[in-house]
């Protein structure tokens, strides 16, 4: 794609935009309102995780094949074709009365929702002049954030005022506009002779992503190996992907060339994306439940509390945008984002039940600060040292990278969660017997007598919440680790050959 005018780069980053909030909305938007769908459509609690469980099952499969898709139908009809999918199979959804159908929906929606965040960012790219691809990946990047930031807050208000079926019907206009305005953007990416397309390697890695992705998703509430579906699928998914790896070294056309991670920034910064994905996905599954479940916040009033978070995050993207475009070497920005996400997140592990909502929105803020200055410069050192015509296929594998480390961050820090639980619950819960003096001098403080109502407010306040804040603290430990990780591997990162840009070259943000 040609470098566009400035008001045509307008028009295309408001398109791609629209498109990819809708897409990243619906990770989070859903998470509220399970529990009122799971009445609605006749389910129990392990059945409705299903609504979840597809999206992400066909969205991982989908996303390696975007660079197929691009050299087949070009970028500008993958996007229309997508947007359309997914306001359809969204309308569908939320018109669902039964558990299978919402399912069906859900997967067709997460194969067309798929494509639209590597193909945007794709687009972007190829709009944006070099000096100013920075700036282009921080608008795309506040948009990614945007969307597990919004989620939590606008499920639970559409739930609240109207009902579940409106956190699906929401994406109408935001598909509607979208798909106006990339109408009349340029076509761009499309091949004259597009590779043929390697059925037994589509096959191979369907089997292994989608049994990966439904290990994570189900493996903490059916106990993990102890269940024999988990089982079935983790074989499936070591088998799927063995085979699929040997089939795509092996063949001239692999569905997925996986010979582009010799690039060493696509690489180590698909990596980085995958551990940034734990963290930033496992905070948004801890907080919630913390919010909710311990401190007796409403779903409205905790999306609020956690805005800032968002907030931050957008700042600090503007902000690197800003730095790029002056040839600060992004690796150094990583390092300050890491600095704050890890300061943020420290904060967090110093959390009790008696905390006021202050302790809960400035570490959100600080680590959302880490999260903006991680976000861009990692998209930007991932994609410098790749050709033009390899950026489709290297941002689908980026960006399954960043979907997969979300779900094994949802499913580490929910394991994490459920067994620190038990654990603390056994050892505090066998302090509390007749025959400890302590437990009797607590008695008479409270103005409690031993019986059974005793015996029932000890259990759910003090030994349940307590020993819930506690898994949920080593929750936050682990996210804290996560972002320690990164700085050894973004060391390994090659500077872009623009870093040392002058200070003339500063792309004003907004332009």
């Amino acid at each position: 794609m040609a470098q566009e005018s400035p008001a045509s780069r307008l028009t295309i980053t408001v398109a791609v935009m629209l498109a990819v909030v809708m897409q990243v909305l619906d990770l989070t938007i859903v998470n509220v309102a399970l529990t009122y769908m799971r009445g609605s459509l006749h389910a129990n609690s392990d059945q409705i995780t299903w609504v979840l469980t597809s999206y992400m099952v066909a969205n991982v499969i989908i996303l390696p094949l975007t660079g197929l898709l691009v050299e087949r139908y070009g970028q500008r009809t993958i996007m229309l074709w997508s947007v359309v999918g997914f306001v359809i199979s969204s309308v569908l959804c939320g018109q669902s009365h039964g558990l299978v159908e919402i399912v069906l929906w859900r997967f067709l929606q997460g194969i067309f929702g798929a494509s639209l965040a590597p193909v945007g960012q794709t687009i972007m790219l190829g709009a944006y002049p070099s000096d100013k691809r920075g700036q282009a990946m921080a608008i795309l990047g506040m948009g990614i954030m945007l969307g597990p930031i919004l989620g939590p807050t606008l499920g639970g208000y559409l739930t609240d005022t109207l009902s579940w079926r409106w956190v699906f019907y929401v994406n109408i206009p935001f598909g509607i506009l979208a798909f106006l305005l990339m109408r009349t953007i340029p076509d761009g990416g499309k091949s004259t002779t597009p590779r043929p397309v390697d059925w037994i390697g589509f096959a191979l890695m369907a089997v292994g992503l989608g049994s990966l992705q439904g290990m994570l998703s189900l493996g903490d509430q059916d106990n993990w190996f102890s269940s024999r579906t988990i089982i079935i699928l983790t074989i499936c998914a070591i088998l799927g992907m063995l085979f699929f790896v040997w089939r795509s070294l092996g063949t001239p056309y692999p569905v997925v060339d996986l010979r582009l991670l010799k690039d060493r920034n696509l690489s180590i910064g698909s990596m980085g994306i995958g551990i940034f994905g734990l963290a930033l996905f496992g905070t948004m599954v801890i907080l919630p439940i913390m919010l909710e479940g311990l401190m007796r916040y409403e779903a409205f009033t905790a999306g609020l509390v956690m805005a800032p978070q968002g907030i931050g995050a957008m700042i600090a993207m503007m902000f690197a945008g800003r730095m790029l475009g002056r040839g600060i070497n992004p690796r150094n920005i990583v390092l300050v984002g890491i600095v704050f996400g890890a300061f943020g997140t420290y904060l967090t592990t110093l959390y009790n039940l008696n905390i006021s909502m202050a302790w809960v929105i400035w570490p959100s803020f600080i680590r959302g600060i880490g999260f903006g200055l991680v976000t861009i410069p990692l998209f930007t050192l991932a994609f410098t040292t790749l050709k033009k015509a390899q950026q489709a296929e290297g941002s689908g594998i980026f960006n399954l990278m960043r979907t997969l480390g979300g779900s094994i961050g949802i499913a580490i820090v929910s394991t994490v969660v459920t067994q620190e639980t038990q654990v603390g619950w056994n050892q505090m819960g066998g302090v509390i017997n007749p025959f400890n003096p302590a437990f009797h001098r607590y008695l008479t403080a409270a103005g409690l007598t031993p019986g059974p109502t005793t015996w029932q407010v000890l259990g759910n306040v003090v030994v349940y919440d307590q020993a819930n804040m506690r898994g949920t603290l080593d929750a936050f430990m682990l996210v804290f680790y996560g972002f320690l990780i990164l700085i050894p591997l973004i060391m390994f990162l090659k500077k872009p050959p623009g870093s040392s840009a002058s200070v003339a070259q500063v792309p004003h943000f907004g332009e």
